[in-house]
């Protein structure tokens, strides 16, 4: 047995002992023989190097060109479970839709600071030990001074439409006090993010179509845009992290729609913020983000495990804490606090485990990060919760990449 680099991989080795990911998950069991699809399926999850049995006789891999490269069936990834179909049925989408010039999870350079310093465990495990204490989730959030609160508009238009005797023209007239909102709104509506057939020419109409809870959802997708300043480009592009959050939500939304769920908008928003705490970490401690990033990348471990080695709390309880702050239903709380881990949560939300789905989906294609590299653990009990057909996933990801880039020119553009 030895260690080869996939680049070196060759058809026919067989894989000497399991190959798991950064979250402990088994990918490639061991007895597997290697394909060019298994290859493509290493880089995806960020994975070097594995142990295969020592056999130089066979010629190297060659890409299949055409519509042979674009039809190649993906490799089986397997939990520690056994095989699972969803992931079988990811792999397989990400090959034929995902982008073809660079690993998911594209991230920036990597941050020129030193990684914590890691010794091991009991168990094995690296654990760390930061020059600094330890800050909690709300101490991060609480440092946010400029994100205690979100712009006056959302709660003004949050207050119209819950009265009780409240009329579009109510919360019309509150959104006309923003008139580069009402004016985002409208374009909104009249995009191909929701694809009605007739034109709407007012945000009274907007508001009578869409419906006043879905409204709500999106005047907040579109004030939390503008809280966020001065990232160091070192951590993560805003480009980069817009990019996957976006298609986050939308491949919520979509994901919602089939399960025919009455607020889509919901699920879209719910996406869209579930890693938002990392903006608030890369912006408030800059220093201790960027040891975190180095030592996830360094060590290979899950970003949030680190996070809360280093820092002592991670992006999905920052995302947590700064929600309370803003006063955002509980449902968005839980699905930053819990989307790597739905299990975490009591009862699991089925906001939480569609955005889990969307965000393994989202990381295969390529398609931005929050700076973490790999693709982000699955939980199969989150997917058993969902309870659509894996085939569908196809579906899904065809719509979102139709979509994506004009809904970020619609949310983002000025």
């Amino acid at each position: 047995m030895r260690l080869a680099n996939v680049q070196e991989i060759v058809p026919g080795q067989t894989v000497a002992s399991d190959v798991t990911n950064l979250h402990g998950q088994v990918i490639l069991p061991a007895g597997t023989v290697m394909e060019l699809r298994h290859c493509k399926l290493l880089k995806a999850w960020g994975i070097g190097q594995i142990p295969v049995a020592d056999d130089t006789t066979i010629p190297p891999i060659s890409e299949p060109s055409g519509a042979a490269q674009a039809d190649a069936p993906s490799a089986l990834l397997a939990t520690e479970e056994g095989l699972h179909p969803v992931l079988s049925e990811i792999a397989a989408v990400a090959a034929r839709l995902g982008r073809k010039d660079t690993c998911a999870n594209e991230t920036s350079s990597p941050p020129s600071v030193d990684a914590a310093p890691s010794v091991a465990g009991p168990s094995g495990r690296k654990s760390y030990r930061p020059p600094w204490p330890p800050v909690s989730a709300e101490t991060v959030a609480g440092h946010a001074k400029t994100l205690v609160s979100l712009p006056t508009i959302y709660f003004q238009v949050e207050r119209a439409i819950n009265h009780p005797s409240s009329s579009s023209s109510d919360i019309a007239k509150a959104l006309r006090t923003d008139q580069g909102l009402c004016a985002r709104l409208l374009r909104i509506a009249n995009s191909a993010f929701y694809g009605f057939p007739q034109r709407m020419e007012s945000v009274e109409q907007a508001i009578r179509v869409i419906g006043t809870r879905q409204l709500h959802d999106l005047v907040l997708a579109t004030v939390v845009l503008t809280q966020f300043r001065g990232v160091d480009a070192n951590l993560v592009t805003m480009k980069s992290f817009w990019q996957h959050s976006f298609a986050c939500g939308i491949a919520a939304r979509s994901l919602a729609t089939l399960r025919r769920e009455s607020n889509s908008e919901h699920f879209f928003v719910s996406g869209l913020l579930h890693d938002i705490g990392s903006l608030v970490l890369y912006q408030e401690f800059p220093q201790r983000a960027k040891v975190a990033l180095e030592t996830h990348r360094r060590d290979n471990v899950a970003l949030d495990e680190v996070e809360r080695a280093v820092i002592g709390c991670d992006h999905g309880q920052v995302g947590a804490a700064l929600m309370t702050l803003w006063k955002l239903p509980e449902s968005y709380r839980e699905v930053a606090a819990n989307h790597h881990n739905p299990t975490s949560s009591r009862l699991p939300s089925m906001s939480t485990a569609v955005v889990h789905i969307a965000d393994l989906l989202v990381a295969a294609l390529a398609l931005g990060g929050n700076g973490e590299i790999g693709l982000p653990r699955f939980c199969a009990e989150a997917w058993d919760l969902v309870a659509l057909p894996p085939s569908d996933l196809g579906r899904v990801a065809q719509d979102l990449l139709k979509l994506l880039d004009e809904t970020l020119r619609l949310f983002m553009d000025k």
